[in-house]
């Protein structure tokens, strides 16, 4: 039986490194945030560019626009925002 996905809101550096450590922990990881033009470039490059730029995504982490599908299924969510976001 496959785990649940991880979903991760917030793709700054936080987010995506802790998104990144779930991958590589050989979970499904789904990385959303609100900045879809980022989203995108990160879905392009496989790779946080503006916040982590050396660490290449694992196969496993996938970048997701959407929220609600972002949330689908997920077990467990993280929610890595700054406190005054």
């Amino acid at each position: 039986m496959r785990e649940a996905p991880v979903a991760v809101l917030g793709a700054g550096s936080w987010g995506t490194a802790l998104a990144i450590q779930f991958a590589h922990g050989g979970r499904a990881v789904r990385l959303w945030g609100r900045d879809r033009a980022q989203l995108a470039e990160m879905a392009a490059s496989r790779r946080n560019e503006r916040y982590l730029p050396s660490a290449g995504f694992p196969e496993s982490l996938q970048v997701e626009p959407d929220l609600p599908r972002s949330l689908s299924g997920a077990r467990d969510v993280l929610i890595v925002v700054p406190s005054h976001a």
